[in-house]
């Protein structure tokens, strides 16, 4: 077999083959788009390994991940402030300031929104709105709500 060559292999599998001094691997896949994003779309009876998961993150989760980021970018001196911040990002101030009271909600509260399970009751405009800042009274507010994080408690090392 030359170089040039390509070894045979079974239908959509990857192959390898040197171009001179250059190892050329050639991987049999697509694209496609979803949900404004490219997906990588391999050949019947591919397996694929260590996938992400299939859906995008819910609002909820990307407005937390914001809120920690713009807190972060805060503390760490990257902006002076909330309104400096939102200059920077050219967002509306109260948007961010409100955005960024996501990132003092309760542990239980951000493992259930992450983990994708968006309790009853509970919406982004609300939890943008007026959350008391102790973790206690946001879980006992929920409960008022009706939302079935009820069943959480706070999460105090007892």
């Amino acid at each position: 077999m030359t170089s040039r060559e390509k070894k045979p292999a079974r239908a959509g599998a990857p192959t390898m083959h040197r171009d001179g001094d250059a190892v050329v691997i050639d991987i049999p896949m697509s694209f496609r788009r979803r949900s404004g994003r490219k997906e990588v779309v391999l050949p019947p009876g591919a397996v694929a390994t260590n996938t992400l998961p299939a859906k995008p993150p819910t609002p909820m989760a990307v407005a937390l991940a914001r809120a920690f980021r713009w807190q972060e970018m805060i503390e760490t001196g990257a902006a002076k402030s909330n309104s400096d911040l939102a200059r920077r990002l050219k967002l509306d101030q109260s948007y961010v300031a409100r955005t960024i009271r996501l990132a003092s909600l309760a542990p239980d509260i951000i493992e259930v929104i992450l983990n994708g399970q968006k309790p009853d009751g509970l919406s982004l405009w609300a939890l943008r709105r007026d959350v008391p800042l102790l973790w206690e009274d946001q879980l006992q507010m929920l409960r008022h709500a009706g939302s079935e994080i009820m069943s959480i408690g706070v999460n105090n090392g007892s």
